[in-house]
């Protein structure tokens, strides 16, 4: 990996910016100035190349909880569900789909410490006999930092638990606020598993996983209904690591980096995990008593350059493993035992807490999968799988909702058969030949486009009808079924001269009738037509520069990867919101503020009363935005951005990381990089870095005034797995970087 840190302004755009001769105007269809609307026929965008049997239905639609990470039920006959809230909460209502109410069974928020945004109150476990003897068992954060397994018993009250009867019988002390792991689970032999990280950080510094002598990185496994060695409980005797001198009896399992969740088939006792990933893996793990499965040796399948332990013969293959273009934070869920959707008995279901996508894991006679099947893409923050006493799953996302798994009644063949699978089929396009777009388009531009490697954009928009766009000028527009982005991408392959400009890909994103979805069409070599891809794909690009021919790497991206940054919490949409299209825009020589243009279209529910000048607006970026007619030689990569570097850094922050860094993103630690956000509540701002991924105690997301100890800046000029943003480029943006290191440097420094 390489930091551009520490490399000179000149040093930098001579080794990045070769790529940044002045463009010349590229040769894209007809981009007149629309007159009048016109609807676009978007019906046959409407199905799916790749129809999934089955959607998430939310239940108990009266009840809403604050991040919930568990839910499970009491053995008691009393068909309860009880669910676990990370801030420190565990309620409890009636199994009933008209519950209106949930009752706190347990109240730990004065203990348990959320600093961190895997810490919190993470796991529940009822005793296998908790009828007779009313003992469950919580797993939860806690001050000085560490990892507590406790065990409570309830009240005279069964729905209140005694907040007195506190038992500890666990307290294991945690180096960071990551990788806590937090998941119990009492096996079908009436022992107790916990699931342990590996104490965070990144790369395992410590070297926990594979040390037998920590508790970390481990299934542990512990008798609590007996106390030996002065221990407040017992460790079984058959346990593989039982009485070896210097390790730890109560080992079930190591060699695991963050297990997110355990899972006990019902049936067979089998014992499933999900083991969140690092830089590129997401797992499935079947466990085996006394098995290695390879952190931080290696991750998933494959090697892990950082480790520095000797290699290991004996490490134990993951069942499954997924790369990080289909998700980034696996959910590991449980074995089906329910009647209600047959075709699922006996297959194992996990989730991804980034991407939604639900998949089940079929075994063969050996035990190795013979089928991964994705069968949900939910668009939630899967945070876990549970159980009711009928064996019934559900999913806790962070929504606040309770959601169970239903059968789509549709005919999947059809669907598939009639999904365009060319750029042709879609309609968009009268000729995509000739790159001419279908009647009914509407061009736009950004003031500040997202960078994509060097790469110059046609963006369109397709409306069903007029007057259905919800107009917001400080949120996210809403648009209506229907709606299609449509964005085209080219390339020069001759920066010499600029003359060779060639379409690599369009991507759509389309709204239907079960949300929004991304499809990418990569060009052939002819350029004559575009073909549907279904996984992300990676190609050499020939470039010719002044310095010589440079093979330049250009990712097209999967579906999944669309979705990492369309995110809900953002609207899905990025780029169409009143700031970014607040602009005078040329088309064919007729020049019109877009928002003007849109109003009179009459796209809107509401017609615009404000005048443009009145409303948001981001300030022009100068470059990226290339008028087709060529007359505007104003901008271009080797100009400056317009506006004073403070909003220009605000403003790139706001179009670059905002999908994820906002209140309630799918990003750590509630960084807000909105650009309304006031400097002060960003949590960026003299902010120690959460995962310290650099390991400098003094650095800071934003050192004011310290460019070269600000993890945001370098990690804006780092490609690799590191990289902000995450997804889809191989090339460091040379103006952004400036931009956000002579903002850093402006910042005052804090005072001492």
């Amino acid at each position: 990996m390489l930091y551009y840190a520490n490399i000179p302004r000149a040093a930098l755009f001579l080794t990045v910016g070769l790529l940044t001769s002045e463009l010349a105007a590229l040769e894209p269809g007809s981009r007149g100035l629309p007159k009048t609307f016109v609807p676009v026929d978007t019906a046959r965008l409407q199905g799916s190349p790749n129809p999934l049997p089955l959607k998430a239905q939310r239940v108990f639609e009266k009840l809403e909880f604050k991040r919930p990470v568990e839910l499970t039920f009491a053995p008691d006959g009393s068909d309860r569900i009880f669910v676990v809230e990370q801030q420190g909460t565990i309620r409890v209502f009636k199994n009933d789909p008209a519950a209106q109410q949930a009752e706190i069974f347990l109240d730990l928020r004065d203990v348990t410490l959320r600093e961190g945004n895997e810490e919190g109150l993470l796991g529940l476990a009822f005793h296998p006999k908790f009828k007779t003897n009313g003992k469950f068992y919580v797993y939860y954060s806690t001050k000085p930092r560490s990892s507590v397994i406790a065990e409570f018993q309830v009240s005279n009250d069964p729905n209140k638990a005694d907040r007195n009867s506190e038992r500890r019988l666990l307290v294991i002390k945690q180096p960071y606020e990551n990788h806590n792991g937090g998941s119990i689970q009492f096996g079908p032999d009436g022992f107790l598993y916990i699931g342990m990280g590996d104490g965070g950080l990144r790369d395992d510094p410590h070297e926990n996983a594979q040390n037998l002598g920590s508790l970390l990185g481990k299934i542990l496994r512990i008798d609590v209904d007996h106390q030996h060695g002065g221990l407040p409980y017992s460790v079984p005797k058959d346990n593989p690591f039982v009485d070896q001198k210097d390790v730890c009896g109560e080992i079930w399992s190591y060699g695991h980096r963050n297990i997110w969740r355990l899972g006990f088939d019902r049936k067979t006792g089998d014992l499933w995990v999900g083991e969140v990933g690092q830089d590129r893996f997401e797992e499935v793990n079947l466990i085996e008593r006394g098995g290695n499965y390879g952190w931080n040796i290696r991750e998933g399948l494959h090697d892990f350059q950082p480790s520095s332990p000797a290699k290991d013969n004996h490490l134990i293959d993951p069942l499954a493993e997924y790369f990080h273009g289909e998700g980034q934070s696996v959910t590991g869920g449980f074995v089906y035992r329910n009647p209600r959707l047959p075709d699922y008995d006996g297959l194992y279901f996990c989730a991804d807490y980034l991407s939604g996508n639900v998949w089940t894991l079929k075994l063969d006679a050996s035990r190795r999968v013979a089928e991964r099947r994705q069968v949900a893409r939910t668009e939630l923050q899967i945070a876990a799988f549970g159980r009711d006493q009928h064996d019934e799953m559900y999913l806790c996302a962070f929504d606040g909702g309770i959601y169970r798994l239903q059968k789509r009644e549709i005919d999947a063949t059809a669907i598939r058969r009639d999904f365009p699978k060319t750029l042709t089929d879609t309609g968009l396009f009268t000729s995509v030949e000739k790159n001419e777009p279908a009647p009914g388009l509407i061009p736009y531009e950004l003031n500040i486009p997202f960078w994509s490697d060097y790469a110059e954009k046609d963006r369109y928009l397709a409306l069903p009808k007029a007057g259905e766009v919800e107009f917001k000028e400080n949120e996210a527009w809403t648009f209506p079924v229907g709606t299609v982005l449509v964005k085209t991408f080219w390339m020069h392959q001759d920066r010499t001269t600029m003359k060779d400009a060639r379409r690599l890909e369009t991507r759509l994103l389309v709204l239907s009738n079960e949300g929004w979805n991304g499809y990418t069409y990569v060009y052939d070599d002819d350029e004559k037509e575009a073909r549907l891809i279904d996984d992300s794909v990676v190609k050499s690009l020939e470039i010719k520069t002044l310095s010589g021919p440079l093979s330049q790497t250009y990712y097209f991206p999967s579906r999944t990867d669309c979705l990492t940054c369309h995110t809900k919490q953002h609207g899905f949409v990025l780029g169409l919101e009143t700031a970014q299209l607040n602009r005078v825009e040329k088309y064919d020589g007729e020049s019109e503020n877009q928002l003007t243009l849109f109003n009179n279209l009459g796209i809107f529910k509401k017609p615009i009363r404000s005048a443009p000048d009145e409303l948001d607006r981001f300030p022009d970026w100068g470059y990226g935005n290339f008028n087709r007619d060529g007359e505007d030689s104003s901008r271009g990569p080797n100009k400056e951005p317009h506006g004073d570097v403070a909003t220009l850094a605000r403003a790139w922050l706001d179009v670059n990381c905002s999908m994820c860094h906002l209140p309630d993103g799918i990003a750590p630690m509630k960084r807000d990089f909105r650009f309304e956000t006031p400097l002060e509540k960003m949590n960026a701002i003299d902010q120690p870095i959460g995962q310290k991924r650099r390991r400098l105690d003094h650095a800071r997301i934003v050192a004011p005034g310290d460019p070269l100890n600000s993890e945001l800046l370098a990690r804006v000029g780092l490609r690799g797995p590191y990289q902000m943003p995450p997804l889809a480029t191989h090339y460091v943006d040379p103006h952004a970087y400036e931009i956000l290191r002579r903002w850093i440097s402006n910042l005052p420094p804090k005072s001492k």
